[in-house]
């Protein structure tokens, strides 16, 4: 097997170059680098030097590859023009070139922001998209951008085409930036509460679970294009069993303060503003804000049953490998 992989060097995909490997059938990984290797440094890939603003490089690079897996994207920006030029425009004509250059089976990481928050029903792949955010609305555009280019191009006459949208939930694990905050926030003995926080409102997937599914996935070859989510071993978690396990993990007890909607907006609208002077866009924005008091929970029921996707870390061994991997990096 030949991949080739987009947003190998971040944080979901330096684990998927990992994970692909150490499959036996792997012949070669190439993965598109814009600039710093960051976490593939030492690894046995072949780097492709390019953006997905020049496609010429990697149009070359494409002859060959069995599965190409698209995970680059952008998940904070001040603007949806942002947004739409690296994960809707790039992606559409990224899967033009790997389409015309003969590659058939294709994996596009979207996200359940795309599907927008739920109920107290996880969401199955049938419910309709709304999303509430920038780049949930980016990951949506870009879903019906894939199906409108296979109308198009007519590529349903194409026998052997098939194109699976994978949505993960809030993926946790080593490396990963984001949640890490809250991580950092329960090691100096702080856990902010938003909502109930005894009710199952968040589905979490461990980055090594998600990215066995993500390569196990390129097995499922039926023609078309297949949409599905990939959560963890449980379809759900409540606040207060992330807590416990973490505090039982640090061996720290914790504060718990109850954070309102409107502090917390204000706080991400204070970050917006001054995030410029120090030449980033902050992770907890208006956006974000809006999204953690929302329930975000989705069923992999579809995946377990079409291809056998079989999520097997607890949240316990989740969090302690995350969390044992922050300590070991001075993280925390």
């Amino acid at each position: 097997m030949k991949a080739f992989v987009t947003g190998g060097t971040g944080f979901v995909g330096s684990h998927l170059v990992e994970h692909i490997l150490t499959l036996p059938e792997c012949e070669e990984v190439r993965v598109l680098v814009r600039n710093k290797e960051k976490w593939l440094k030492g690894l046995d890939y072949t780097p492709v030097k390019s953006t997905l603003e020049n496609l010429e490089p990697i149009k070359k690079e494409l002859q060959g590859v069995d599965v190409l897996i698209h995970g680059a994207a952008i998940l904070h920006a001040p603007s949806y023009s942002d947004f739409f030029k690296a994960n809707v425009e790039a992606t559409k004509n990224l899967i033009e070139l790997a389409v015309e250059s003969g590659i058939s089976n294709i994996i596009i990481l979207s996200s359940l922001a795309a599907a927008g928050p739920s109920s107290q029903t996880p969401l199955t792949e049938k419910a309709p998209l709304s999303p509430i955010s920038a780049y949930g609305r980016s990951k949506k555009q870009m879903e019906e951008e894939i199906h409108r280019l296979y109308a198009e191009k007519n590529w349903a006459n194409h026998p052997t085409l098939s194109i699976k949208i994978i949505r993960p939930p809030a993926v946790y694990g080593p490396r990963e930036t984001d949640i890490y905050g809250l991580f950092k926030a329960l090691n100096y003995r702080v856990a902010p509460i938003l909502g109930n926080p005894t009710e199952k409102t968040l589905s979490l997937v461990h980055v090594q679970d998600l990215v066995k599914g993500i390569v196990a996935s390129r097995l499922y070859d039926r023609a078309g294009i297949h949409t599905y989510f990939l959560g963890g071993s449980e379809d759900g978690y409540s606040w207060n069993e992330i807590y416990k396990e973490c505090a039982t993990i640090l061996q720290k007890s914790h504060l718990r303060i109850r954070v309102p909607k409107g502090v917390l907006m204000t706080i991400a609208k204070v970050a917006e503003t001054i995030a410029p002077i120090f030449g980033v866009y902050p992770a907890l924005n208006p956006d974000k804000a809006e999204e953690l008091t929302q329930s975000w929970l989705c069923s992999s029921n579809k995946a377990k049953e079409d291809w056998g996707y079989t999520p097997e870390i607890s949240l316990n061994d989740g969090l302690r490998s995350t969390l044992t991997w922050y300590q070991k990096h001075n993280w925390l």
